[in-house]
């Protein structure tokens, strides 16, 4: 069904709101309440929208609350990060009603990475017995380079951080693919940005237009908004985090460079500074180590904090943004790797930059990356295919 401007205007509104009155909506859209009204009536005739419980803000009448219709759409997300990738399938709420994960290395041996990604979305939907034709849209949300403009993965380079010796993930075609296969719309973007749209849309950051999400495990990915807009850059590559140079004298990236962020504050490089530091012999993991409060654990976890904090401090400065998002695995397991980089960000930004900088962690945390993939299929189906 073809949409008048005015509904699609406020069925995006309803769709990125966890309910929403008629009297909010007219505020927000500028539409008069009659014109709602009318409008509202006719998005829950054609099944988009749904009426929900009577709120109360107060004196007054009590507000019926319009949310999305839970069985109008189905999402599918994929989230390709650098050690695995990750399915879920959504309703319309983006409510997650099946998952699935492997190791990306399950790939390895495949000679084309596009078709082991469709046979592994085949199994899946096959697995919870829900028929891929009645998918809407899919988004992929990945750890790497993406071309916008030809909608193909330029690169995946942390995946060989978590398969040795590895062909890396390059130049796959794989919209083209899935959108031939599964007959629905399908979405690609770099998942730091896709976790940026999360925080903003269904998150903590809804009345922020200016932050930033970082988000660390074998790799970094980071998504900054400024002015209300995702940043993207020249050549689609802007807010690669994980490269910046943290150490000029450090080890050779996956990029090619020396001494990137990633290469000092991820589990692998986490993992191997700490065995350098003579504990190997202990048979300890970092993580455990760390549970036992030992003293090398620590610091190289304080180390990898101060890094974390050099580079952001510079992000800081530079975009000035009013919070920071962190998650990942990384900060559940080394608290003080948080607090590290809070104190470290402090000293080394800019004090007009962080009289009022907030840090935080993400809202979804291990699962930001999936919801951003969910939210990338149901926002660019909504935004662009019905406009």
């Amino acid at each position: 069904m073809k949409l008048a401007e005015s509904e699609l205007k406020v069925l995006k509104i309803i769709s990125l709101h966890n309910g929403i009155s008629r009297k909010e909506l007219s505020k927000i859209t500028g539409l008069s309440q009659a014109a709602i009204t009318i409008i509202s009536k006719s998005l829950i005739q054609n099944e988009y929208i749904i009426e929900g419980e009577r709120i109360s803000n107060g004196l007054g009448r009590k507000e019926v609350m319009l949310s999305s219709n839970p069985h109008k759409f189905f999402f599918l997300g994929i989230d390709i990060g650098g050690y695995r990738v990750r399915l879920a399938l959504s309703d319309n709420s983006l409510s997650v009603l099946h998952t699935t994960e492997f190791p990306i290395s399950d790939g390895n041996t495949e000679p084309s990475k596009e078709s082991f990604i469709r046979a592994r979305v085949l199994q899946f939907l096959t697995e919870i017995e829900h028929p891929a034709s009645s998918l809407d849209a899919i988004g992929i949300g990945v750890t790497g380079i993406v071309d916008s403009k030809n909608r193909t993965i330029l690169s995946i380079p942390n995946a060989a951080l978590s398969i040795p010796n590895a062909d890396n993930w390059e130049n796959l075609d794989i919209v083209q693919m899935l959108s031939e296969e599964f007959g629905c719309p399908v979405f690609l973007d770099e998942g730091g940005r896709t976790m940026a749209l999360t925080e903003k849309f269904i998150g903590k950051a809804k009345e922020e237009d200016d932050f930033i999400i970082v988000h660390s495990a074998f790799g970094v990915v980071a998504g900054i908004m400024t002015n209300g807009q995702i940043l993207k850059g020249a050549q689609n590559i802007g807010g690669l985090l994980g490269h910046i140079t943290a150490d000029p004298n450090g080890p050779r990236c996956t990029c090619g460079n020396y001494g990137c962020l990633e290469n000092i504050v991820t589990y692998p490089m986490l993992e191997r500074e700490f065995s350098l530091s003579g504990n190997g012999h202990r048979n300890l993991s970092l993580v455990e180590a760390y549970r036992q409060n030992d003293k090398q654990a620590i610091d190289v976890c304080i180390s990898a904090g101060q890094a974390f904090g050099i580079a952001l401090s510079n992000v800081v400065n530079l975009f000035n943004p009013v919070s920071i998002y962190l998650g990942g695995p990384m900060f559940d397991d080394f608290p003080i790797l948080f607090e590290e980089t809070r104190r470290t960000i402090t000293l080394r930004a800019n004090r007009f930059a962080t009289v009022s900088l907030r840090l935080d962690r993400t809202t979804h945390n291990h699962e930001q990356g999936i919801y951003g993939a969910l939210l990338l299929a149901k926002t660019q189906y909504l935004f662009s295919t019905m406009d």
